[in-house]
């Protein structure tokens, strides 16, 4: 399951015998971020209920993840990227920037906006870019607390009633995992959030990971490696539940679907929480997912805008939730209404929607992506080697600081 939270395998969904097949139909070329499951769900919404209506059909090619950005880069070195293309959050903002997608703020600026009203603004603010933007929120992903009711009666609600629950349950051999983007900036980030840290300053133009917060967090964020066993690798969370090794984690909310499956017999004994509270008072976690937008070439810019309009309504985005579901996994819509029509538990679905407001994405600026690795090497320095919060953070702000495109 790693980093399916925001890059998940390219794809692009094939349309067979959808529209006609005349010279003059209107067709429609999309790369899509996912597996080839869903590009046949989604292929067949889209020729149920798009392509009647419009008469556009949609051609396809499917892309691996280890060549998605690369690829994007030669189609658009060579003219032939597609008409939309979904991508990592922060893609957008990268081709976008350079010229290389449509502002679809400029371009459809009643339907955008009329777009973002149905939006969690907590995954609408990492497609913004200086006013513009680029892509629009496909679907979302999010950290939540795992944990077996039957050994933990009550989670944690702050970082203090973590540490203690730790202490409590080390003396059994048991702790907590960190099972979505342990020792990575991912996992790291709810508690950078959480302490009243953050990656860069309001307007984006200096790093702040040298902020008295971000020490505090990675001080507390590596002592719970250190101190309280939780492991730097091994079992996944579905096996540390199941065997009550681990009886409370943090991973994605894709786990609410596929636990059942991997771990029936803990049924019952297991629910979610939000994240503790940190310093701050807040719970935030991290919101990972896909975006789609419309590139610079496309000769056919407002239909490509009516598919993704098509795509962001809540009875389609219900649509695709509940087959793609059927495989075990779990993409949450970005459309605030389409969560009243999702088949999930009432009580698990409120945790959801209190987690989603709190949650925060990645930063939205250029060369972000490329100073992810400082973090990384900042947090595994401090984790791995013992190394002090705060130097491995000035060396890595500093490091940020040199790569931030103005």
């Amino acid at each position: 399951m790693a980093y399916k939270y925001l890059f998940p395998i390219l794809f692009v969904f094939t349309l067979i015998g959808c529209g006609g097949g005349d010279n003059n139909t209107r067709k429609l070329t999309v790369w899509h971020v996912g597996s080839e499951e869903e590009a046949q769900i989604i292929s067949a919404v889209a020729a149920q209920k798009y392509t009647p209506t419009t008469g556009i059909k949609v051609q396809c090619e499917s892309i691996s993840w280890g060549e998605s950005h690369s690829k994007y880069l030669t189609a658009i070195a060579g003219g032939v990227a597609p008409d939309i293309g979904t991508m990592g959050l922060t893609w957008g903002t990268e081709f976008g920037s350079k010229g290389q997608m449509i502002d679809l703020r400029s371009a459809f600026p009643e339907g955008l906006e009329e777009l973002k009203k149905k939006t969690f603004e907590s995954i609408w603010k990492a497609v913004e870019y200086r006013g513009a933007v680029y892509s629009v929120p496909f679907d979302m992903t999010l950290h939540v607390l795992y944990y077996r009711k039957d050994i933990i009666p009550t989670p944690p609600q702050t970082w203090a009633e973590l540490t203690s629950l730790l202490k409590k349950i080390n003396t059994n051999k048991q702790s907590l995992v960190l099972d979505w983007g342990s020792l990575e900036w991912i996992g790291f980030s709810p508690f950078l959030w959480q302490a009243g840290g953050d990656y860069y300053n309001a307007n984006l133009t200096q790093s702040t990971l040298n902020s008295p917060e971000a020490v505090h967090a990675l001080t507390f964020y590596a002592d719970l490696y250190r101190n309280y066993q939780v492991p730097q690798s091994g079992e996944g969370i579905a096996q540390g539940l199941r065997s009550g090794h681990y009886p409370v984690g943090i991973s994605g909310n894709w786990l609410i679907n596929s636990l059942p499956a991997d771990a029936p017999e803990i049924q019952g004994k297991w629910t979610i929480a939000r994240l503790p509270a940190g310093p701050s008072g807040k719970r935030t976690g991290f919101i990972g997912g896909r975006s789609m937008g419309i590139f610079k070439n496309s000769k056919i810019k407002t239909d490509a805008w009516g598919f993704i309009q098509f795509l962001n309504q809540k009875e389609i985005q219900q649509q695709i939730y509940v087959e793609i579901a059927k495989s075990h996994n779990i993409y949450m819509p970005p459309n605030i209404n389409a969560w009243e029509l999702l088949p999930i538990e009432d009580n698990m679905k409120k945790v959801l929607v209190a987690q989603v407001k709190e949650s925060k994405a990645p930063p939205s600026l250029l060369g972000w992506n490329d100073s992810t690795r400082f973090v990384v090497e900042a947090i595994q320095k401090s984790v791995v080697k013992g190394a002090d919060p705060a130097v491995t953070l000035r060396a890595a702000a500093k490091a940020m600081d040199e790569r931030i495109e103005k």
